[in-house]
């Protein structure tokens, strides 16, 4: 599992600490990439959680909307999106959804029947719901939900930043990008210097030492990676 010192130790002695000067102490570096990489990072590799959103509650509907509700992430997170709601059964009820289970074999042909006829029919009827996340923290559900009072909402936010929470088989991807996003820091600094060159016993190093063009190439890499890996965090508007 990954943490600040495994995640700065790792930044630190690939840019060549302890015989390489860094322009940024330790508490730079991991507020930086705890504001940015981690950011960055969680629109392809989100932490998925759920909470309870209660339809009736007043102190959860927005003002002046009558379809529209307020999520309260529980750790005040940044909501990146909605994976889905998931409502009570009463709607497919309605539609004759069978409310139990069979008792015998036989019984299950007109089972089948019955709760497929059941889905089939709420898919055109109205109390077949859609939503629409609003960012940064509302979601609009059509029709107005007048027949449900709860619902589980599933959602994508961003990572947490201590670490804790990036799955371990692909922390390695995130060192990788936190270590991209620190070069590309440090070069625009060293680019500031004027281009001054630094003597060392042997020869002289330009400051710039391409590290900025060698961290905007890894970043890229990274990026088509978990491109290819995951699918990034969009909204797609149709209708």
């Amino acid at each position: 599992m990954l943490n600040d010192s495994l995640v700065l130790d790792y930044v630190k002695r690939n840019l060549g600490f302890p015989f390489m000067h860094l322009e940024w102490k330790d508490e730079e570096i991991l507020e930086y990439i705890k504001k940015f990489t981690i950011r960055e990072f969680s629109y392809y590799v989100p932490n998925v959680q759920t909470l309870p959103i209660n339809f009736q509650n007043i102190a959860n509907k927005v003002p002046g909307k009558s379809n529209e509700y307020y999520l309260f992430e529980p750790e005040g997170r940044e909501i990146l999106g909605i994976k889905n709601i998931y409502f009570d059964q009463s709607d497919y009820f309605a539609m004759g959804h069978p409310p139990m289970g069979v008792f015998s074999y036989g019984q299950l042909g007109e089972m089948a029947l019955q709760t497929h006829l059941a889905m089939s029919t709420k898919l055109y009827s109205v109390f077949d719901k859609t939503f629409e996340f609003k960012h940064p923290n509302i979601v609009r559900v059509s029709p107005v939900p007048v027949n449900s009072k709860f619902a589980t909402v599933e959602y994508e936010r961003i990572q947490c930043d201590d670490f804790r929470e990036i799955p371990n088989d692909i922390g390695e991807i995130f060192l990788d990008l936190s270590l991209a996003d620190i070069m590309i820091a440090l070069g625009r600094i060293r680019k500031r210097y004027g281009g001054g060159n630094l003597r060392t016993p042997f020869g002289e190093i330009p400051l710039e030492s391409d590290i900025f063009e060698e961290g905007k190439e890894k970043k890229r890499e990274i990026k088509d990676l978990l491109e290819r890996t995951f699918i990034p965090n969009i909204t797609i508007a149709h209708g």
